[in-house]
């Protein structure tokens, strides 16, 4: 249930003519005392200036009169020039006001559940950058909103699978069935156990990652040749290349470098993947090269897309590489896929800069 914006209290526009119209008045009454107590506030010397204003007026052939004294009074002046900077103004705030209403209807619609509300932003003033600021605010709600939804619907889908081979399994071990059967679908159902856990923990990373990219990073000094080397020493693959620090969050490098061994790893079983790292200028390149199937070359972008599996490169979670390309981009990188000569793949992760 969603709850509109309350109604604004009166046109704004309205509320600053009618200030800029009473400051001029009082104006013009400060004014109009101060004129009045510097030259006539002595009886004599006020007698003697009206006395020379009818001579200057019957000199130029204007014969003096009160509605004559009153219009080229000062207070009448100023009133008069009061009329004349309100009728100016007037226009202008109105544009001002009226682009501020519709981005309060913007707003409002983004509060009633329009995910695609945006305001036109006009001009280059503060008004223009806060309608800008609005709708990269915008953007980025409906993104996440589309993203979760997109999560949701493949996290529903994945945990289905595991989830149904986990029920076969235990209807299995609930019969009487051979020693040998049993221990089989005891295997199976901890592999199910930890396809599920493996699943459930990139769900939450990715959704972290979606929810709160710059919160997400833990920067610190990290040894990134000593980092990748004890990744790899869990696979038995050896590293090569050189010595790279960088400000980085560790643990979502490991995790990323971690994606791909074991991409690596699962797509390429009977051969040892090739680890190196290359510095660049503002950062490394990590790469990890294998010898299975490949991926063709329409592919080599839907790979990172969450829950995308290609026939004949094995099973996951579907988020290993996703997760391997955001964090490289929280880091100023990139990841990609590239052919590898004699067969197979290479991926590169870059951190610090792009290709």
């Amino acid at each position: 249930m969603t709850s509109a914006l309350p109604p604004p209290a009166g046109k704004l526009w309205r509320r600053i003519w009618l200030a800029l119209i009473l400051a001029l008045l009082a104006q013009a009454v400060v004014s109009a005392l101060l004129f009045h107590w510097l030259f006539f506030s002595d009886p004599h010397e006020a007698e003697l200036r009206h006395a020379m204003f009818r001579a200057m007026m019957e000199a130029q052939g204007v014969r003096p009169s009160p509605l004559r004294h009153l219009l080229l009074s000062p207070f009448t002046g100023t009133v008069l020039t009061a009329v004349v900077v309100s009728a100016v103004t007037l226009p202008l705030m109105r544009r001002f006001t009226r682009r501020l209403e519709h981005l309060q209807q913007g707003v409002q619609s983004l509060g009633e559940g329009d995910l695609r509300a945006r305001v036109a932003v006009q001009g280059n003033d503060e008004v223009a950058q806060l309608a800008q600021s609005f709708n990269t605010a915008a953007a980025r709600i409906e993104s996440l909103m589309q993203s979760h939804k997109s999560l949701l619907a493949y996290t529903s889908h994945e945990l289905r699978t595991p989830l149904t081979r986990l029920r076969l399994g235990l209807e299995t071990l609930a019969a009487p069935v051979p020693a040998a059967a049993r221990d089989i679908a005891v295997r199976a159902a901890k592999n199910d156990l930890a396809e599920l856990d493996a699943l459930i923990d990139d769900i939450l990373l990715a959704s972290r990652l979606d929810t709160a990219p710059s919160l997400s990073l833990q920067r610190d000094d990290v040894d990134l040749l000593a980092l990748v080397a004890e990744e790899a020493a869990h696979f038995d693959v050896e590293v090569h290349g050189d010595w790279i620090t960088l400000q980085a969050d560790e643990r979502l490098l490991r995790r990323a470098v971690r994606n791909l061994l074991d991409n690596a790893r699962r797509h390429a079983p009977g051969s040892t993947p090739q680890v190196s790292l290359t510095a660049v200028d503002g950062g490394g390149i990590v790469r990890v090269c294998d010898q299975g199937p490949g991926v063709p070359a329409a592919d080599v972008e839907r790979i990172f897309e969450p829950f995308v599996r290609l026939p004949g490169r094995g099973d996951g979670t579907g988020l290993g590489l996703p997760l391997v390309r955001r964090i490289a981009r929280q880091h100023g990188g990139e990841a990609r896929c590239l052919p590898r000569s004699g067969g197979g793949v290479c991926f590169e992760l870059w951190l610090g800069r792009a290709p």
